[in-house]
């Protein structure tokens, strides 16, 4: 029993200093009709190099009739509303907005960029919708600024649902660092409560 506690803990150990080594990720997103770009990861000082293609290489699928391919872009449609006007319902609440934005300051903090390009354009196909979605996400292009070298424009569309992003740049983070961050976050009670909420459809 000792010896398997002992291996155990030399495990984890070993797991913590490896998450403890920082990461470098480069990359180059562009999406306006369709997704393109890459990300490289860059691990272990070098010795380990990763880089995934966007999308991925994979086998096509027969392109389906018109009718139906029509049919499924309604209905992609009729989701994304109602996924945006969910998301939308969620940001209103007062205190899941202030956990959110101290979510993503601490992640920003804990992010060393380099030559940050990104920019966003993002509307839910409702004017409404999109204005109070902009009241929440205008305040983020702001926190975007304490990051160095990086430049962030985040455009709101009032009249039609897109979700257009240019992106790229670089950017070091100790895995360790980010993986607290986000459990904190995703089994914080506020976020509990949300997701619960938005599961039951009582947003």
């Amino acid at each position: 029993m000792v010896s398997i506690a002992l291996t155990l803990g030399l495990l984890l150990a070993l797991l913590i200093a490896l998450l403890a080594v920082p990461l470098t990720v480069a990359f180059s997103i562009h999406r306006i009709k369709q997704t393109e770009g890459y990300v490289r990861f860059r691990w272990l000082f070098g010795l380990v190099r990763l880089q995934v293609r966007i999308p991925r290489a994979g086998r096509r699928e027969p392109r389906p009739d018109a009718t139906p391919k029509k049919k499924a872009k309604r209905l992609r449609q009729t989701k994304k509303r109602g996924s945006g006007r969910a998301i939308v319902s969620l940001l209103k609440q007062p205190a899941f907005r202030r956990r959110v934005f101290k979510f993503i300051r601490d992640t920003l903090r804990a992010t060393h960029t380099r030559d940050l390009f990104l920019r966003l354009r993002i509307g839910l196909g409702d004017p409404a919708d999109t204005g109070r979605l902009w009241v929440i996400i205008g305040p983020i292009a702001g926190m975007a600024q304490i990051l160095r070298s990086a430049t962030v424009r985040i455009e709101p569309e009032f009249v039609d649902a897109v979700f257009e992003v240019e992106s790229h740049g670089q950017f070091r983070v100790v895995p360790i660092q980010v993986i607290a961050l986000a459990a904190t976050f995703m089994l914080s009670p506020t976020m509990v409560r949300a997701w619960w909420r938005l599961r039951r459809g009582n947003v």
